[in-house]
């Protein structure tokens, strides 16, 4: 059973809520109040957004860039394998070779190498004619690394967003916006959005004032903070919301034909880019090498770009067979007598794929309400990906567990690790110690925050469209959530090949509800037509046969309070 709370603990405004009154108490629920406030938030400009010069340490990086220009150093920009990586340093590849510089790129492997830079790698980019070495979403905690490098003949611009270690790396210049002190609106920005303030910075001290380059970039930067799960607020949302309408202009052309072949051909939503463009660009690196990714990303070529697309979804499908597989290994080993005996989960299997894991780790965090800790068994090595719930750090559990890992990092919500496998026994034992200890079963149980109460007449086109304005949603951006009361069941069915989604049409006062309920398949066993319901939902507007209507997006149902 989820727990249902209504945001600010009030239950809506009462019948006869006018739109613009709910759209306030929604926007409220965000935080979002003042006049200054509410018109940033519903008309998100460029304008908005705060000079990069802002952000310590960018002028010093900028003119260092140019001094590389100057001496006709070579320049490479090493990036992370992830998609907020591979667009960022697309980002700077683009603006380095914009005002003039022999740029290349280097990502590394996601196994053979691993995440950030390596004393490896930093030795073979310095022995190709590198003088002038830039990270993008990489970095901040790779102090041995950038020492090498300095070794190597090799001058380090960090730019990064990862939060700051205690200690950072000797680099020329490390450009951070978590070095701002005090709270401003770019300290949240993806690795993406750090390398458009770095490009922006660079044209600026360059004296070029091609603006119509700049925003050029924007699609790039919005995929990097859509994917990269950062609060879509400030200035994330500028950048999410200019970049969403520029990849619909289909200008670049990767990205259109990367649509193409995900069959997404009408107005692209945020959805489309989490669920779509994103896992694509994404399984490049998690099965093969994120370089793909990158070469489609700059591909000035049709043929070539075509074929990386078509690729690239290739491997996406690859990456959900392998997903789908492991799922069902773990999900056979979830039964009802292991999550009443497990505040944590901690499965491992022999060849799990580790670029595959993490995502399966957050399925089961999200199904059974409780942090997951998935260890994928390969050529004698436990690589382990972890995922938390809301209100824990995954990360603070682990870290207890530090002596045990070969390797270690992430954060609050997610977390990775390498492991001897004959650790592995103890590395369970002492985690199911710990939360034994400390978790309280209240914290395991999902919460559903819901915005507002509706009444079934109040639903509407017209509400949807003043629910969008709310748009782009993610991250800090929720879609809202409502309810309605004491329904009446009058039909119901599961629906999809597998029976997976649920359908149900709900009626009180002469007025019916169609609802769908993806994934919610097993709510079918379960309803009783002489009971009430109440159900929350998200409010979506649905296209069928040229007719538009309001879909109702089941999030869970519960039996009314008599």
């Amino acid at each position: 059973m989820k727990k249902w709370r209504i945001i600010r603990g009030q239950e809506a405004r009462g019948r006869g809520q006018e739109e613009s009154s709910l759209l306030t108490q929604l926007l409220e629920n965000r935080g979002v109040v003042g006049a200054a406030a509410v018109e940033r938030f519903l008309n998100p400009k460029l304008a908005f957004l705060n000079d990069p010069f802002e952000i310590p340490n960018i002028q010093a990086a900028a003119a260092r860039v140019l001094q590389a220009k100057e001496r006709r150093e070579k320049v490479t920009v090493y990036g992370d394998y992830d998609v907020d990586g591979v667009t960022g340093t697309a980002i700077m590849v683009e603006a380095l070779k914009h005002i003039g510089l022999d740029a290349s790129y280097y990502i590394p492997h996601r196994y053979g190498e691993g995440y950030s830079l390596s004393v490896e790698s930093v030795r073979k980019i310095a022995g190709d004619g590198t003088r002038l070495l830039l990270t993008v979403d990489c970095g901040i905690s790779s102090a041995k690394e950038i020492e090498a490098a300095r070794q190597a003949g090799l001058e380090v611009i960090v730019t990064d967003h990862h939060n700051l270690p205690q200690s950072l790396p000797n680099a020329f210049a490390i450009v951070n916006p978590k070095q701002i002190v005090g709270e401003h609106p770019s300290k949240n920005l993806s690795g993406a959005g750090v390398a458009f303030k770095f490009a922006w910075a660079l044209l600026r001290s360059a004296g070029d004032k091609d603006s119509v380059f700049l925003t050029s970039l924007l699609d790039l930067a919005a995929l990097g903070t859509f994917s990269d799960v950062v609060p879509l607020i400030l200035e994330n949302r500028i950048i999410a919301a200019a970049g969403l309408k520029l990849i619909n202009e289909r200008k670049r052309l990767g990205l259109k034909l990367l649509a193409e072949a995900a069959s997404l051909n009408g107005e692209l939503s945020a959805n489309h880019i989490y669920f779509a463009l994103a896992p694509r660009l994404n399984a490049a690196g998690r099965i093969e090498h994120a370089s793909k990714a990158v070469e489609l990303l700059l591909s000035e070529n049709p043929l070539v770009a075509g074929e990386t697309a078509k690729e690239l979804s290739r491997i996406n499908s690859r990456r959900q067979d392998i997903g789908s597989a492991i799922k069902e290994e773990v999900f056979f080993q979830l039964d009802d007598t292991y999550i009443a005996e497990h505040k944590l989960i901690v499965l491992a299997g022999d060849n799990w794929h580790p670029g595959v894991i993490g995502i399966v780790a957050s399925q089961v965090a999200e199904t059974f309400s409780r942090p997951t800790v998935l260890i994928g068994i390969n050529d004698g090595v436990g690589r382990g990906s972890a995922r938390s719930i809301d209100g824990l750090s995954i990360y603070k559990i682990l870290e207890t567990c530090r002596d045990l890992f070969l390797d270690f990092g992430g954060h609050e919500g997610a977390a990775g690790f390498e492991i001897e496998t004959d650790k592995i026994p103890e590395l369970r034992s002492r985690l199911k110690k710990l939360v034994d200890e400390t978790i309280n079963p209240a914290e395991l149980v999902a919460t559903v925050e819901i915005d507002a109460e509706l009444f079934p007449d109040q639903i509407s086109l017209g509400l949807i469209k003043q629910i969008n304005r709310l748009a782009p949603f993610g991250e800090g951006n929720e879609p809202p959530v409502f309810m309605v009361r004491d329904l009446q069941l009058a039909d119901f069915k599961k629906v999809g090949k597998t029976g997976k989604h649920f359908k149900a049409w709900f009626s009180k006062n002469g007025v019916e509800l169609e609802t769908i309920g993806f994934g919610l398949g097993g709510f079918a066993d379960k309803m009783d037509h002489a009971k009430l319901y109440d159900i929350a939902f998200n409010l979506e507007s649905n296209e069928f046969n040229g007719f538009e209507k309001a879909q109702l997006s089941l999030i869970d149902i519960r039996e009314a309070a008599r």
